[in-house]
């Protein structure tokens, strides 16, 4: 009696190569970088627990970052890009204290996620050794976001709805000012996350402290 034919399923990694695009396979590739490096560590992470999670295979991991090292700064550029793009795509307003409010919830919501709290102790750790990674880290996040507020302060200033002799000085201070103790605790102690009253009163008082130092007075 003949059966019928078995149809060998087709292996994952395959499967996922038929699926996805070049720039979709280069995505899923960093997602699974990121989480291995966060999960293990630098040095205990390997380009075939990348693979086996992303699926692909070794030599296209090669092909696009060259080595471990090679993919580590390209995750950690990802996630940097990630932070900055939370905060550049805020929805500000004619409204200084409105528009205040929105950036330092978008960023205190983006400072203290798991993930890149995570990142950000991986960066520290292996930054001594690895120093152009921190470097791509700091560029393509904090820098990159405290030069969208400097920018907003500036169009501000030009509006005059706010004092700033130095825009991106002030960008340091208020996203300085929001980070705070919050930001320390939660870093240093992944337990001792803030609740959302913490953050939320938190927030209140460094905006309305800002206003009270930089708002032009025909503005308050």
């Amino acid at each position: 009696m003949t059966g019928s034919p078995v149809i060998e399923p087709e292996p994952r990694s395959a499967a996922k190569r038929e699926r996805y695009t070049a720039d979709e396979r280069r995505k899923a590739i960093l997602k699974a970088a990121a989480e291995v490096f966060l999960e293990r560590g630098y040095a205990d992470a390997s380009i075939d627990a990348v693979v086996e999670r992303s699926g692909g295979s070794k030599a296209t991991v090669y092909s696009l970052f060259g080595n471990k090292e090679g993919l580590f700064s390209a995750a950690a550029a990802e996630c940097a890009e990630e932070f900055a793009n939370a905060i550049g795509t805020v929805n500000v307003c004619t409204s200084l204290p409105d528009s205040l409010r929105r950036i330092a919830v978008a960023y205190m919501k983006v400072v203290l996620n798991s993930k890149r709290l995570a990142m950000f102790r991986t960066m520290v750790s292996e930054s001594a050794r690895m120093p152009e990674s921190g470097d791509i880290f700091f560029r393509l996040g904090p820098q990159a976001a405290q030069a969208a507020v400097a920018k907003y302060f500036r169009d501000c200033a030009a509006a005059r709805l706010l004092e700033a002799d130095d825009p991106d000085e002030l960008a340091e201070y208020f996203l300085g000012a929001l980070r705070g103790s919050l930001f320390n605790r939660a870093l240093f102690n992944p337990t001792r996350a803030p609740t959302d009253k913490e953050v939320e009163r938190h927030i209140d008082f460094v905006v309305q402290t800002f206003l009270r130092g930089v708002q032009r007075p025909a503005a308050r």
